[in-house]
């Protein structure tokens, strides 16, 4: 062997011999996942934390039962479950090498799960090299009761919700930006438009109001699809058939599950869904996430495309809001300086609405009795969580937060031409008003002063 060269072992599978590397505390099927699904941009399994802990705690659970039941060794069973729990303290992102797309399934999430548990196990309980796969093997033991269908399923349920938590509180703290904005402006007075013309006048607090109860309405729905989440497959090993795991195994892995997330600090409160089948055949719970946070996606990019608009400028646009100055805007330019928060915002709704996309489409091609494309839902559901977090973390801190109104241009716009008609109307009819904006063609002092008129001023 050369300095430059890894030392190997060798292991067996049933599609035959692979080289592994000496250390690895993967196994076979985890290194040929490596070898044959090129990264590509995609992230590893060490990369979704979320997910990797959430399988961490089914396994853990799991070995705890199987010990209960008199299905598997104590000393196989508590080796197993300080192994989970090692991993849960002190993570080793090396050990999970596996991209995050693999073929259907998500067999080798799995499987590179089972392998490492196994390895780990056997050297810390019973001082067996990596690879033995003796007494403690991946699939005999580590997987034993359950499969890769039942236990991703609710790892992705556990995952999902977890990482909705901190978005939602992004949302209802970037609502409450608003809300606060509103109340600090609520005396100023803004033009408001329709087809982007003139219009009316209304208050910032209206404006900024109607935004932030729009964030709520979507916060709401998410988090009715986010608590909807706490129904899992657990125990519905093969297409949804219970009878596929030991009936002890079916009827404690939920409760022991939930201590194990209780004392975690993660939500404990996990059912069987009513038809494991459904469950099997759909990822529908999910995608009802998704699909939310596709719409809350498109309503920020609406949103941070207002901010560009009403502080676009400073001289030739509407000038209405100036955004906190973070960076140069132009490399040719002096003095320019752009809204690149709303813009982050927008380009993170985007990809967000991209991710969303691709969650819709595993619907459309699962068949039968098991839809196989649940890793690219779990993925793109983990990623649109973190890219709107991010996007929504960074336009609250850097932008919202420290926006000012201009006040003489809104008030200047506020009793400009159509809002003074508008008022005009109010107190003199209709048909009065059209011929007064047309007598004035477009001059606002006379408009101004038909107006002080009928105020009495």
């Amino acid at each position: 062997m050369t300095p430059h060269e890894t030392a190997t072992r060798e292991e067996r599978d049933t599609i035959g011999m692979l080289a592994v590397p000496a250390e690895a505390v993967f196994g076979i099927q985890t290194q040929r996942a490596v070898q044959l699904y090129p990264l590509a941009g995609r992230g590893r399994f060490s990369d979704y934390p979320a997910l990797l802990t959430a399988m961490l705690h089914v396994k853990a659970a799991a070995a705890q039962v199987n010990v209960e039941t008199g299905a598997l060794d104590p000393a196989m069973g508590e080796a197993l479950r300080a192994a989970a729990q090692d991993l849960l303290a002190t993570p080793r992102p090396e050990a999970f090498p596996v991209h995050a797309v693999h073929g259907g399934g998500g067999i080798s999430f799995n499987m590179n799960l089972n392998e490492v548990l196994a390895n780990l196990a056997n050297r810390a309980g019973f001082g067996a090299a990596y690879g033995s796969y003796a007494p403690i093997h991946p699939n005999d033991h580590a997987n034993l009761n359950h499969s890769t269908a039942d236990c991703l399923s609710t790892a992705c349920h556990i995952a999902a919700r977890h990482a909705f938590a901190g978005l939602a509180a992004e949302v209802e703290g970037l609502a409450a930006d608003l809300d606060r904005l509103g109340a600090e402006w609520a005396p100023l007075r803004k033009l408001a438009r329709t087809c982007l013309q003139d219009a009316v006048d209304i208050g910032f607090a209206e404006y900024l109001g109607g935004v932030s109860a729009t964030l709520r309405f979507h916060l709401d729905r998410a988090t009715r699809d986010a608590d909807a989440l706490r129904e899992v497959s657990m125990g519905g090993t093969i297409i949804g058939r219970a009878e596929d795991c030991d009936p002890a195994f079916f009827a404690r892995i939920l409760p022991v599950l939930n201590d194990h997330l209780a004392a975690a600090g993660l939500p404990a409160d996990l059912v069987r869904t009513n038809n494991l089948f459904a469950a099997s055949q759909a990822h529908d719970r999910l995608l009802a996430l998704g699909a939310t946070l596709d719409q809350l996606a498109r309503m920020l990019i609406r949103f941070a495309k207002d901010l560009r608009l009403m502080a676009s400028g400073p001289h030739g646009g509407l000038s209405e809001l100036r955004l906190p100055a973070m960076q140069p805007g132009s490399s040719a330019i002096p003095g320019k300086v752009n809204p690149t928060l709303p813009e982050f915002m927008v380009q993170c709704g985007m990809i967000a609405v991209g991710h969303g996309a691709a969650m819709a489409m595993t619907q459309d091609h699962g068949e039968m009795d098991y839809n196989p494309w649940e890793a690219v839902v779990i993925v793109s559901l983990l990623d649109m969580i973190a890219v709107l977090d991010s996007g929504i973390a960074t336009l609250r801190r850097n932008c919202v937060q420290g926006m000012r109104p201009d006040i003489a241009r809104n008030q200047d716009n506020a009793t400009s031409l159509l809002p003074s008609l508008i008022r005009l109307k109010q107190l003199k009819g209709y048909s009065y008003s059209a011929q007064v904006a047309k007598d004035a063609a477009g001059d606002l002092d006379l408009v101004r002063r038909k107006l002080a008129e009928a105020e009495g001023r």
